[in-house]
C-alpha cells in the first residue's frame, strides 16, 4: 500500500461519496466509504476485492469529496493491482482460442486499440493466443493445422472467444472457414472448451447480422451451444477492458463473475450508461440539445431528445471510457445507440428519436 500516491488518510469518512455513487444506489454492497475505511486499516480481503471491479469509474465521488481524496482514482488503482497480481501469480497463462464469424472485426480492433494494459503486454505477457486469424502469421492450411493442433493440445483447458454471429439458415453455409460452416466449427471448439465468451453483440445476440429480415438465420452463441459456462461481453464493440477485466477475475478468484440474465458480467452491465453519464445533471435540470450543432449541443446538454438510449442502456462506457483517451460516443456529442441490448438495430431504431416513455 506504499505505492499508493493519493492522501486517501485524508478520508474521514463522511460518506459523501457513498452518496452520489450510483452503483451503490443499486447494489447496497458497494460502499466508497466503507472501502475507504477498510483501505485504512489494511483489512482488504477477498470479499471486498471482489467489489472493486464494480466501480464504474464515472467520477462522481470526486467533486463531493471535502478532502479532495479521489475514492474513484484509488478504487482504481487497487483493482489495477488485483489484475495485475491476478495475471503474474498465474502458473500458466489461460489459453485463447479466438474464432471470428459474421464480424466486421471490430471487437479485436478495440482490444488492439486498448493502452492499459496494451496489446504487446495482452499477447506477451497475460494470454497464449493460440488462434487468431487477423493477429496470427498463419494462413490457408497452415492455420487450419494450427487451429486443430491447438484444440487437441489444449483439450479441457483453452477459452473459447467467439466473435460474430452465426448463420443456421440453409444449413449454415452462409459463413463458411476452410469449407466447413462457423456452427459446425463452434459446436466442435465449445464442446472441449473449459469456458467460451462471446466478444461483441454478434456473437452475444446476433447483432446486426440478425437485425430483419435477417437472411441469412444468424444468430448468437448461446442459440447454437446454449448458456452453459458462457460468458457475454456485448457491444459493437465492446469495452476491452470488460473482455480483459472478466479473465482477470476468473483467474483472481477462480470463478465467474455474477451474470445478469443475458449472461453479462453485473460489474460491467448491472447499471444504465444514462446513470453514470456527465450529461446527467443536464437531464435532471431538462437542459436538452435540441438539435446536432445548436447551442444546447455545444454546451453538452443531454442528448435524450436526439435519440440517446442511454436510459435503457446498461453499460458502463460512460465511466471506463474507450481506449485510454477519456472518450465514449456520448462525450463526443453522439447519442448513445443502446449496442449492448439484445437485438439493439431493430429495438432502439429509429436511433436519431427519443426513448418512448
Amino acid at each position: 500500500m506504499d505505492s499508493i500516491s493519493f492522501d486517501f488518510e485524508l478520508c474521514f469518512k463522511c460518506a459523501s461519496c457513498s452518496g452520489v455513487c450510483p452503483v451503490k444506489k443499486r447494489m447496497d454492497e458497494f460502499d466508497p466509504r466503507k472501502i475507504m475505511h477498510i483501505l485504512h486499516l489494511n483489512l482488504i480481503d477477498t470479499s471486498t476485492k471482489e467489489l472493486l471491479w464494480y466501480c464504474a469509474q464515472c467520477g462522481k465521488c470526486v467533486p463531493v469529496c471535502p478532502m479532495n481524496v479521489k475514492p474513484k482514482e484509488i478504487i482504481k488503482f487497487l483493482r489495477d493491482s488485483v489484475i495485475e497480481e491476478a495475471f503474474s501469480k498465474s502458473n500458466l497463462k489461460p489459453t485463447l482460442i479466438w474464432l471470428q464469424f459474421m464480424d466486421c472485426t471490430g471487437c479485436t480492433e478495440a482490444l488492439l486499440r486498448n493502452d492499459n494494459p496494451s496489446i504487446k503486454k495482452i499477447l506477451l505477457d497475460i494470454v497464449n493466443l493460440e488462434y487468431h486469424e487477423t493477429l496470427m502469421a498463419a494462413s490457408g492450411k497452415q492455420a487450419e493445422e494450427v487451429f486443430y493442433q491447438a484444440i487437441e493440445k489444449y483439450k479441457g483447458k483453452y477459452i473459447c472467444v467467439i466473435e460474430g454471429a452465426i448463420p443456421v439458415k440453409n444449413k449454415g453455409i452462409y459463413c463458411k472457414i476452410g469449407g466447413k460452416p462457423a456452427v459446425e466449427i463452434l459446436k466442435k471448439v465449445a464442446r472441449h472448451a473449459k469456458l467460451i465468451i462471446a466478444i461483441g453483440t454478434c456473437a452475444c445476440f446476433g447483432g446486426i447480422p440478425a437485425a430483419v429480415p435477417n437472411p441469412t438465420g444468424a444468430v448468437g452463441v448461446k442459440d447454437v451451444i446454449g448458456k452453459n459456462k458462457l460468458i457475454n461481453i456485448p457491444g459493437c464493440p465492446p469495452n476491452p477492458y470488460n473482455f480483459l477485466a472478466t479473465i482477470a477475475y476468473l483467474l483472481a478468484f477462480n470463478k465467474f463473475p455474477l451474470l445478469d440474465e443475458f449472461k453479462r458480467p453485473k460489474f460491467a452491465y448491472g447499471g444504465l450508461v444514462h446513470d453514470y453519464c456527465e450529461r446527467l445533471d443536464y437531464y435532471e435540470e431538462e437542459k436538452f440539445a435540441e438539435t446536432f450543432g445548436d447551442r444546447g449541443h455545444r454546451k453538452g446538454y443531454c442528448l435524450f431528445k436526439l435519440g440517446c438510449k442511454g436510459t435503457i442502456t446498461h453499460a458502463n462506457c460512460a465511466g471506463i471510457k474507450f481506449c485510454g483517451v477519456q472518450s465514449w460516443p456520448v462525450g463526443a456529442g453522439h447519442p448513445c445507440i443502446g449496442c449492448t441490448e439484445p437485438h439493439f438495430w431493430d429495438k432502439m431504431s429509429p436511433f436519431y428519436e427519443p426513448v418512448k416513455t
